[in-house]
């Protein structure tokens, strides 16, 4: 799969599943709306002044590592929906076996993400150091994640040992991939700041909340794109 056949493949297909499974899409999308309730209450949305004193506000953090849980918690579903070329009805099982697995991931993840937004915050050294580590580890752990959901394991050595030749790639996709959405994401959230009314920022945060609900199934099909390019999804078995 080249670079446009992979960026087409994560765009129809993470929306080919938020259709057919709406119910599990709803929950970065609920999270998200949350997370807007909450920034409302702190002013974000009055101006400028507001997004600024809010940007630090407790239960904005809080709402805002909410999301990346619930983010992450799809990720069973979809990578569990694409190896089955759009099985709704794989996405819904929750075996066993493949739970179990996936924990691992999804601990591994809340606790980088928590270290990313409450231990090394802002523009510090550590802050830094921990992004880079993130852009660099993911894509060597993508067969690691990508195999979890589907009951496989796949050590992360054994991940690395395959991926490694791959990250400069695998980086920049991940990247390409989600932008437009990213673009339409923050887009939203700015706009609201700055225009007229309470129902028409609400609208636009609504609006917001479906995209990051789109943009989560994404970002689970960037990584199983990244983790079977070389290699085809049989190889994960």
């Amino acid at each position: 799969m080249n670079f446009w056949q992979g960026f087409k493949y994560v765009h129809r297909e993470s929306w080919a599943f938020l259709l057919a499974c709406p119910l599990i899409a709803l929950i970065p999308i609920a999270v998200e709306f949350v997370q807007h309730y909450v920034e409302m209450q702190a002013g974000m949305y009055t101006g400028t002044e507001g997004m600024r004193a809010a940007e630090s506000d407790p239960g904005r953090m809080i709402a805002g590592y909410a999301k990346t849980l619930a983010i992450s918690l799809i990720g069973y579903s979809v990578i569990r929906f694409l190896a089955g070329n759009r099985d709704a009805a794989a996405a819904r099982t929750l075996e066993p076996r493949a739970v179990k697995l996936f924990a691992v991931i999804f601990v591994l993840q809340a606790g980088f993400s928590y270290l990313g937004l409450f231990v090394f915050e802002g523009m510090s050294t550590g802050a830094l150091v921990l992004a880079v580590a993130g852009f660099i580890a993911t894509p060597l752990l993508a067969r690691f994640i990508a195999a979890a959901p589907l009951g496989i394991f796949i050590s992360p050595q054994e991940s690395a040992a395959q991926m490694w030749r791959q990250i400069p790639w695998a980086i920049a996709f991940s990247i390409i991939a989600s932008l437009p959405l990213m673009i339409v994401h923050y887009a939203l959230g700015v706009g609201a700041v700055f225009v007229p009314g309470e129902a028409i920022k609400w609208a636009m945060l609504a609006v917001d909340s479906l995209v990051v609900g789109w943009l989560a199934a994404l970002v689970a099909a960037s990584s199983w794109v990244v983790a079977t390019r070389k290699d085809p999804p049989e190889s994960l078995t």
